[in-house]
């Protein structure tokens, strides 16, 4: 299956924050990326979170995200989005969903290949990130047990997708406070094949003993960081 990938769009009305982060220009972008990812006949598209960025008022924060659930409904390919703690800082995952329609994660078994999707928008407390936080270095996945109980009633090559790092190399600040722990079930298992991710905005690629971590770059911070890989 040929899989579209992009994240950290942080589609907003700004045109530049963080110095390098081209936020009003991104919902072109997610256009751009449609049409590329039509080309490549992906059979699924999957944003890896931090569609949009914060606004002053929640009004226009709906919006935006309606715009690019707009684009996402019109490309007539299936798509899935993870919340990243910017998407999670502005709505609720309810509503979140609500908008963009049917782009709620769902595990996906194709042919010898599992699709596992993780949320990590948590606090150590096990807390979900809601509407007003901003604590982004604070993130943690909760359900590492029956992450680890459901990789192992598989005989499937199984392949990982979340916004947050547990790639050892890329800067602590973006990682999981469990990255370790995670990395061990993965390994222990000996079915993870790759671990694709978001968040870190200047990208990454590594591979810790035979597993593939990609780390994909911000759409916001540069042209045509759109992607495709196969599984």
């Amino acid at each position: 299956m040929k899989i579209g990938i992009f994240t950290d769009s942080h589609y907003s009305s700004q045109k530049v924050t963080c110095s390098n982060r081209y936020n009003s220009k991104s919902l072109q972008k997610i256009k751009e990326a449609y049409a590329y990812f039509k080309s490549q006949n992906c059979g699924l598209v999957i944003c890896l979170g931090d569609i949009i960025d914060k606004e002053n008022d929640h009004i226009k924060e709906i919006e935006n995200l309606k715009s690019v659930a707009k684009v996402i409904q019109n490309s007539n390919i299936k798509t899935i989005c993870l919340m990243g703690n910017h998407d999670a800082f502005c709505f609720d995952t309810d509503e979140f969903y609500s908008i963009l329609g049917t782009c709620r994660p769902e595990n996906i078994s194709e042919h010898d290949s599992l699709l596992i999707f993780c949320d990590a928008c948590y606090f150590h407390t096990g807390q979900h990130y809601k509407p007003g936080d901003s604590d982004w270095t604070d993130t943690f996945y909760p359900h590492a047990e029956q992450l680890k109980e459901c990789i192992a009633r598989q005989d499937k090559n199984i392949y990982i997708f979340m916004h947050q790092n547990i790639d050892p190399s890329v800067p602590q600040t973006h990682c999981l406070s469990n990255a370790d722990e995670l990395r061990r079930i993965f390994e222990d298992s000996g079915k993870v094949k790759a671990v694709y991710q978001g968040h870190f905005h200047s990208g990454n690629t590594s591979e810790v003993n035979g597993i593939k971590y990609v780390t994909f770059p911000a759409m916001c911070e540069r042209e045509s960081a759109y992607f495709t890989i196969e599984v």
